[in-house]
C-alpha cells in the first residue's frame, strides 16, 4: 500500500477532478448506513408532492463522495480529515453527473495539515455544491 502525497508533496493550486453518477443504489445505501430515510430521498410517491418533483440525493451524500476523493487520491491514503464544511445549493437527482474539483488552497507545514477548497457541478454546469475541509496529510517518516 502507497501512501498519498504528505504535506510536503503538496502544493497550493494542485487540483483534482473526479466524476461519478449519481445512482438510486447510492442513495439506498447511504440511507440504510446513516438511517436517514427521509421520504424525499427514497420514496418517489412522496417526492414527487415536493417542490422537487422526484427523489433527490441526501447532501451529505455529496459530503460524503469529496470525502473519498481526499482519502484515496489528494492527499489520499492515510488522510485524516479534522474538519469539513459544505454548502448544498441545488438538488442532486437520480442520473446526474457530478463532477468534483478539489483544490489545495492552504498549507501549514508545521502542524502538518492543509486546507482543500471544492465545489460539485452537475453535467448542464451548474454548481450543486461547494465547500472546504481541513486535512491531515500522511506523513512519511
Amino acid at each position: 500500500m502507497q501512501l498519498g502525497k504528505s504535506i510536503k508533496e503538496l502544493a497550493i493550486g494542485q487540483t483534482i477532478e473526479m466524476s461519478i453518477t449519481i445512482e438510486d443504489k447510492h442513495i439506498k445505501m447511504f440511507a440504510e448506513a446513516t438511517g436517514d430515510f427521509n421520504p424525499v430521498h427514497i420514496d418517489d410517491d412522496y417526492a414527487a408532492s415536493t417542490p422537487f418533483k422526484k427523489r433527490i440525493a441526501h447532501g451529505v451524500l455529496l459530503s460524503g463522495i469529496v470525502s473519498g476523493l481526499l482519502g484515496m487520491n489528494l492527499p489520499g491514503l492515510g488522510t485524516i480529515a479534522r474538519e469539513m464544511y459544505s454548502k448544498f445549493l441545488k438538488p442532486v437527482y437520480i442520473g446526474d453527473t457530478l463532477k468534483v474539483i478539489a483544490t489545495v488552497t492552504e498549507l501549514k507545514e508545521k502542524l502538518n495539515m492543509c486546507k482543500i477548497e471544492f465545489k460539485v457541478i452537475n453535467q448542464d454546469n451548474i454548481c450543486v455544491g461547494k465547500g472546504y475541509a481541513v486535512v491531515l496529510p500522511p506523513t512519511k517518516e
